[in-house]
């Protein structure tokens, strides 16, 4: 591990006053926090958005230093567990080096994360091999995502730290339970940022809009007239609001999504022999962005172009009871 890593990571101090449900009229007494997080290019911040959820104000400290300097949340995702800081005084960002993203780690593959965690004011480090890479429930957000997994207890204060090979980014420290540690990986990250730099603010995971239902049973992939080579998944529903809900029916039948085969059981190849459900290649792509759907219909088959954009369940239940 390189020095200048270690000085690219910074800690954050939080003052967060949450809104109180049972007296709606008055916020929670303030209370303090703080996690890790580590520059990016353009002089901005990486950190976890619940590090700075419900903040009422924001401190940011170099490794080695003393001074304590006022930041501001530039945006925050609570679905992926990120967000970005901004410190408007240029002495802090006097000799900072950035840090810059990398790939996908391999199973087996070391992690170092890089941090301040709980029981230390100094700067410190924890490694770990690669157990799985996967969609994961982040506790955050509620949120299903692709999260990669490390044999490594990740502390409170490690949250918002990097995970690195080498001098490259691979993730961000998030979460963890039994000595098992997620980070939130590149491609999220990615999204993430991109959303921000096109339109100033956090834009949402994507998602195609649609519920679906494996189809491993023989029987019904014989309902359906699906050829003994085929494969793929049935829809069982679609969101009103979604740009899928113009093109695509109920009881089509998914078979490839851009170009990538659809299995019976609702995944797609990722990498070497790894598999990952078919939508989480929509959450990972940039809102507006087309994706090919390669459908049967009727037994005939057909392909469809949808424009991916972030659709909650709620706007599904509200335009639902408006057209009731």
């Amino acid at each position: 591990m390189e020095k200048t890593a270690l000085d690219s990571v910074v800690k954050i101090f939080t003052v967060s006053s949450s809104p109180d449900y049972l007296l709606p009229w008055q916020n929670k007494l303030p209370r303090k926090a703080w996690g890790s997080g580590f520059a990016f290019p353009g002089k901005r911040i990486i950190t976890s958005a619940h590090v700075v959820a419900d903040q009422a104000f924001v401190q940011v400290r170099k490794p080695g230093s003393a001074t304590k300097y006022k930041a501001r949340v530039l945006s925050a995702a609570h679905e992926c567990d990120l967000a970005i800081l901004k410190v408007d005084s240029q002495q802090f960002w006097a000799g900072m080096r950035f840090l810059e993203l990398g790939g996908i780690p391999f199973l087996q593959d070391e992690i170092a994360v890089v941090g301040y965690p709980e029981g230390g004011d100094v700067i410190s480090m924890t490694k770990g091999l690669v157990s799985r890479v996967e969609p994961t429930q982040y506790a955050h957000g509620a949120t299903q995502l692709l999260a990669i997994q490390i044999k490594a207890a990740i502390n409170p204060g490690y949250s918002g730290g990097p995970a690195l090979i080498g001098v490259k980014v691979v993730g961000v420290a998030f979460q963890s339970s039994e000595n098992i540690g997620c980070i939130v990986p590149v491609p999220v990250i990615e999204c993430f940022i991109s959303g921000v730099d096109e339109s100033g603010k956090y834009t949402g995971v994507c998602s195609v809009g649609l519920s679906c239902q494996p189809i491993e049973n023989s029987h019904l992939r014989d309902y359906f007239g699906m050829r003994p080579e085929m494969t793929g998944v049935l829809v069982s529903s679609i969101n009103l609001l979604s740009d899928a809900y113009r093109f695509l029916k109920k009881d089509d039948i998914i078979l490839e999504f851009d170009g990538v085969p659809v299995a019976n059981d609702g995944t797609v190849t990722f990498r070497h022999r790894e598999r990952i459900a078919f939508d989480q290649l929509a959450s990972l792509k940039k809102p507006n962005e087309v994706a090919l759907i390669k459908v049967l219909r009727k037994e005939r088959e057909c392909k469809v172009k949808i424009t991916l954009r972030p659709v909650s369940h709620s706007d599904f239940f509200s335009s639902f009871r408006l057209m009731s």
